[in-house]
């Protein structure tokens, strides 16, 4: 009998160098990373099951090899032949249940870690983005 096959998501995993980015040590075709059977790898860990929806590198090394999702920039497109289809239904999985990414995440942790250790910077404290200054200044107000 032949032994299982790991889960689509482990196979990917074990093709990667992992570090500040996940770097796509497998085949590429046409410059990007490839997986026979699957095509580009992201787009099964970002979970896109539709050609609607296209994934593009923002990696700020730009190794055209990396595969981390917080690298990766999403477009969905409309469809201009039938413009009253509907775009297409995907939920991105950077995205957390509070509606911060994981970028946000660690940046509202050391933010509010650095302002917790020394409160005078509380006043030279700015963020460009007001749902990640509120959601800072909340925090350190409830320790």
């Amino acid at each position: 009998m032949a032994p299982r096959k790991k889960p689509l998501r482990e196979r990917i995993m074990a093709l990667t160098k992992h570090g500040d980015c996940h770097i796509w040590t497998g085949q590429m075709k046409q410059g990007k990373p490839y997986l026979k059977g699957v095509g580009n790898p992201v787009r099964h860990l970002l979970g896109i099951e539709t050609d609607r929806i296209q994934v593009r590198l923002d990696c700020p090394r730009e190794d055209p090899r990396c595969i981390k999702i917080d690298h990766q920039r999403v477009i969905v497109e409309q469809n201009h032949k039938y413009d009253d289809a509907p775009l297409p239904t995907w939920e991105d999985p950077r995205v957390t249940s509070s509606g911060f990414s994981q970028a946000q995440l660690d940046e509202i942790e050391e933010e509010v870690q650095a302002l917790t250790e020394d409160p005078t910077l509380i006043e030279f404290f700015d963020n460009p983005d007001p749902r990640v200054k509120e959601e800072i200044l909340r925090r350190v107000q409830a320790t």
